[in-house]
């Protein structure tokens, strides 16, 4: 067959036929093919000399730790700062009262 700019084309190949994809046919068709053993899991260790899993848990918990220290200090500032807010109403009550008497 000659193309729309003077070259041979290739012969096209012929489409696959097509499969039924229904539940029933999905789950006869695993039954006429063998499956495939499974992959074994490689553990990176192996190969890396380091276990990345561990190494990403230290990571997280780590950051979890600086994280409650932030919260932890951020509550300690707001207890003082209410409790020096309490402090100066307080004096400032027992002022107007020992003003009045």
């Amino acid at each position: 067959m000659i193309g729309p700019y003077g070259g041979m084309l290739p012969e096209i190949p012929e489409l696959p036929e097509i499969q039924e994809q229904s539940t029933r046919a999905l789950r006869l068709r695993g039954t006429i093919q063998s499956q495939l053993p499974g992959i074994q899991q490689y553990d990176t260790q192996a190969l890396m000399g380091t276990n990345q899993r561990a190494i990403e848990a230290a990571r997280y918990a780590e950051a979890m730790r600086i994280a409650f220290e932030i919260t932890r200090r951020q509550k300690m500032i707001a207890t003082a700062r209410a409790r020096e807010i309490d402090n100066r109403a307080q004096s400032l009550a027992q002022r107007r009262r020992a003003w009045w008497r």
